[in-house]
């Protein structure tokens, strides 16, 4: 592994973005150099405890609002961009690509290893959708040690089920796994912008600036294979009993197969909310819940009264955690 390059984030002067190199062990491709970018906020340079944020699938950190109120906590903020999403695509791999989801250890150990360096001693970990699935695999896996102390974990809809409803879901988990291990190489091809995208970018109405290159309306094409890699670490972190504190943030229902933005506005248009629910009360034995009416897939990302919902949630839960552990 090795630092590239350090340099002001396109987040603008309150932002840096460090970019790392290093051979991805866990790729069967001949060309397996990959990239992954730490980005982070300049407040509270002299804390000792961080918030590391991972983001979703088909996305990438802009999230400036809750970075900076994060950082109005007392905590220093940072964020990955993990190999292959946003900041770190690279010609010689295609977006989002996923040989393993356990390849993302390698991301993670570096965000912590240098937070370490930062000076950093305890981190909580926040982590949106995949994101969720991703750091609840490597927390369950216990890769973290000789690094800074990982105090609990908050999941922001976290991927940790399949988007069907927990009855559909039972009769349809075993055709899809033997559907996507028959076609490994095969892809769903992105074509229709989602309704998910057009309630959220600036550019069909919604409120956000972010890169469409890097979080297109549409999507990547979705790979057969990394569908597989996210049914084979669902059902190993279902089979876990993780006992870190966590705290779970969903909306209180699913708007997924709506019609309207309008109607995909009212709630998670990505996951289903109470198969999301039943994974987190099977994995995580300290779990405490908020619900946040209308709040959508990314609730950073929602109306504001869900998102301060969603501020509140995150403060209050990191308070109680600050006075019963002692950071």
């Amino acid at each position: 592994m090795s630092l590239l390059h350090e340099e002001q984030d396109l987040l603008g002067s309150d932002y840096r973005a460090r970019t790392f190199a290093f051979a991805n062990r866990h790729s069967t491709a001949p060309v397996n150099q990959v990239h992954t970018t730490l980005v982070h906020h300049v407040g509270n340079p002299s804390a000792t405890k961080a918030i590391l944020y991972v983001h979703g699938y088909t996305d990438y950190f802009f999230q400036t609002e809750l970075a900076e109120h994060l950082v109005s906590l007392g905590y220093r903020f940072y964020a990955m961009d993990l190999q292959g999403y946003g900041r770190s695509i690279r010609p010689s791999t295609p977006p989002n690509w996923c040989d393993s989801i356990d390849q993302y250890q390698q991301d993670l150990n570096i965000a912590l290893a240098t937070l370490k360096q930062d000076g950093i001693t305890d981190v909580v970990m926040l982590a949106h959708s995949t994101g969720g699935l991703i750091v609840s695999t490597y927390l369950a896996q216990r890769h973290h040690k000789g690094l800074p102390t990982v105090r609990g974990l908050m999941l922001n809809s976290p991927f940790l089920a399949l988007p069907f409803p927990p009855k559909i879901l039972k009769r349809l988990s075993w055709p899809i796994r033997i559907l996507v291990g028959l076609l490994p190489f095969s892809y769903l091809r992105a074509k229709k912008f989602t309704l998910y995208a057009q309630s959220i970018h600036h550019k069909f109405g919604g409120e956000w600036h972010y890169r469409l290159d890097w979080k297109p309306a549409q999507g990547f094409d979705l790979s057969f294979h990394w569908l597989k890699e996210v049914i084979h670490a669902q059902r190993y972190l279902a089979n876990q009993r993780l006992h870190l504190p966590t705290l779970l943030c969903r909306s209180n229902t699913s708007t997924i197969g709506k019609l309207t933005v309008a109607e995909t506005q009212q709630g998670d248009g990505v996951l289903d909310v109470d198969s999301m629910q039943a994974a987190a009360e099977t994995t995580f034995t300290d779990l405490t819940q908020v619900t946040i009416p209308q709040g959508f897939h990314d609730l950073a990302l929602s109306a504001l009264p869900a998102r301060q919902a969603y501020y509140q949630a995150l403060t209050d839960w990191l308070h109680i955690q600050e006075s019963a552990q002692g950071f």
